[in-house]
């Protein structure tokens, strides 16, 4: 017999005077964070508690030993497959380096760029053809290992934006029905529910990318007001073991990492909602991050810019690394975004240099794991 109380001492003194009478031998009870075992008066005697009850409501004695459990959720962060829009920003750099560089941008690339001029489109973009074939090959995996059932995923959420709708479709058979869209305009638009174990699948507006009126200092606190607001909705739904799929500059400000996660990267963590959390401690918690990250920024540019104007620079060494990063974005697809997390050549996963499991969480979060991402490897099994 299992249920859940509050925590309170109005309700711990509720339990305490239970009859035994209909119990099953030692059940147990969840009061907020602790774990409540009630049994006879037959238990051994260095319980921590001991009453008895009132002949009118019980014949015997009763045990009652409090223990600290953590309240937390199993929480799986999915980002979304490569967009068009992730497309054009990539053609877009490249265009911009190369000119710094004196050399003459690629026609696709060029092309791919001149499209960015239709906002509209960028914030709600399909997925890319890559991004297709990434869906495509961890889908498989994942079907292939049934993660959704060992991991026990009872609700999936998504971001209402197209691209994250379509990922959540393909990696986890999972995504809520849109019927005023025809399925030229979104191909996940019927609905999806493959998985007997995920009880829920619920679209989430608030879960949605970081638009660009909130990037402005005067539009920031709605940002961090939706990420307080998922974080409090995590907390409030009654299923324990959550998949949801959004974005990557979300999650990263969620979370406090230097680093963005990869398109399809699946990762894992640990909530505990017991945490008391307001608008104003994830505001200035996402904002210490974020002008510590500036800071960073400013100061790397400034060695760079230091270190091309020094006048015992070697030049025949700037040639060779001119020509070794030439070499490296010919292989642009296979190449790791400085901006997005790594896999060390030892198979261990770090951002920035630290390994994963020492990464720092902010409030509730913490036990960061990766538990797949996206190579091109992949795509042929």
């Amino acid at each position: 017999m299992l249920s859940r109380f509050a925590k309170n001492t109005e309700e711990k003194e509720s339990i305490s005077t239970l009859p035994t009478k209909g119990l099953e031998q030692n059940p147990h009870y969840f009061s907020g964070q602790y774990e409540v075992e009630v049994s006879p008066s037959s238990s051994p005697t260095n319980s921590t508690a001991f009453v008895s009850s009132s002949s009118s409501c019980a014949t015997s004695d009763l045990t009652i030993i409090e223990r600290m459990v953590p309240v937390t959720k199993t929480v799986f962060l999915i980002r979304h497959a490569e967009s068009d829009e992730n497309r054009r920003l990539a053609s877009l750099s490249k265009s911009v380096k190369g000119l710094g560089r004196f050399r003459i941008p690629k026609k696709e690339d060029v092309i791919a760029s001149m499209e960015l001029i239709n906002v509209p489109a960028q914030i709600d973009s399909d997925v890319s053809p890559r991004g297709k074939a990434q869906i495509d090959a961890l889908g498989r995996q994942i079907e292939k290992d049934d993660f959704v059932k060992k991991m026990g995923i009872q609700l999936v959420a998504h971001s209402p934006l197209k691209r994250a709708r379509q990922t959540s479709e393909g990696m986890l058979g999972c995504v809520t029905a849109k019927p005023n869209v025809s399925v030229e305009e979104d191909c996940s638009a019927n609905g999806k529910k493959k998985y007997p174990c995920v009880a829920r699948v619920v679209e989430l507006p608030i879960l949605s990318e970081r638009t660009p009126m909130e990037w402005l200092p005067i539009n920031h606190d709605a940002f961090t007001q939706r990420i307080a607001q998922f974080e409090q909705w995590l907390g409030e739904q009654p299923e324990d073991v959550i998949a949801i799929v959004g974005h990557s500059q979300y999650f990263k400000s969620m979370l406090g990492l230097p680093k963005k996660f990869k398109n399809c990267d699946v990762w894992s963590l640990q909530f505990d909602y017991s945490i008391k959390m307001t608008h104003e401690s994830v505001k200035n918690e996402i904002n210490v991050t974020e002008r510590a990250e500036k800071q960073k920024l400013l100061k790397q540019r400034f060695q760079d810019v230091i270190n091309s104007t020094s006048p015992f620079r070697d030049e025949k060494k700037d040639e060779t690394e001119t020509e070794t990063e030439t070499c490296r974005e010919l292989s642009d697809s296979d190449r790791r975004e400085s901006s997005e997390v790594f896999e060390s050549d030892k198979e261990i996963y770090e951002i920035d240099g630290v390994r994963v499991d020492d990464v720092k969480l902010p409030r509730g979060w913490r036990d960061l794991k990766r538990h797949y991402t996206y190579h091109p490897s992949m795509e042929g099994l």
